[in-house]
């Protein structure tokens, strides 16, 4: 019988067998650290980018800055001419309320009875006179509590007064106003 020594073709084979799983090793590593370096490349390449444009947006946001400024000063200046234009608004509203306070007193104002001083102090009005008898005051303290511009009625003082021997009465009144004829309030304290 014939004998076949196959042992260096086996091994050849073994040897064969491992330097193509080398080179498919390789291969895989060489892929694998191209990949890598792609990546990096690739995140580099965005960094650079937008860092670029966070630049030019800076750039941008300084060239701006004066308009953005004036546009600030715009709004506040539009915010204190609204505000004024409220304030004239609200006086040009209420400028007829003192006409018809005054309206209403003359027409309430009994026939036997004199104004001697009429004074606004803030929501309340004073009005100082003479009449001829009490009924007459009685007769207008009535009349004031119909009055649609005034509000109510407070008799503060009656005394007697002589006046050319004639036995009068003089009295103070504090009427309060109505919130439209009443001055407005001035936000900054100013009058």
């Amino acid at each position: 019988m014939i004998r076949i020594n196959l042992l260096p073709v086996r091994a050849e084979r073994k040897k064969q067998t491992l330097r193509n799983q080398m080179a498919v090793a390789m291969f895989v590593l060489a892929l694998t650290i191209g990949g890598i370096g792609g990546a990096a490349w690739y995140q580099r390449h965005r960094l650079h980018t937008t860092d670029a444009a966070l630049k030019r947006t800076e750039r941008q946001i300084k060239a701006l800055q004066p308009v953005i400024d004036k546009i600030n000063r715009y709004k506040e200046q539009k915010a204190e001419l609204e505000r004024k234009i409220g304030v004239i608004a609200h006086l040009d509203d209420s400028r007829r309320e003192p006409l018809h306070a005054l309206h209403d007193l003359n027409r309430l104002r009994p026939e036997k009875l004199w104004y001697t001083s009429l004074n606004r102090k803030d929501t309340r009005l004073e009005i100082k006179g003479i009449a001829i008898d009490n009924e007459t005051i009685v007769e207008f303290l009535n009349n004031l509590s119909r009055s649609m511009t005034l509000g109510q009625a407070e008799l503060m003082y009656l005394r007697s007064h002589s006046l050319q021997d004639l036995e009068l009465k003089e009295f103070l009144v504090n009427v309060t106003l109505s919130p439209a004829t009443a001055p407005p309030a001035d936000p900054q304290g100013q009058s």
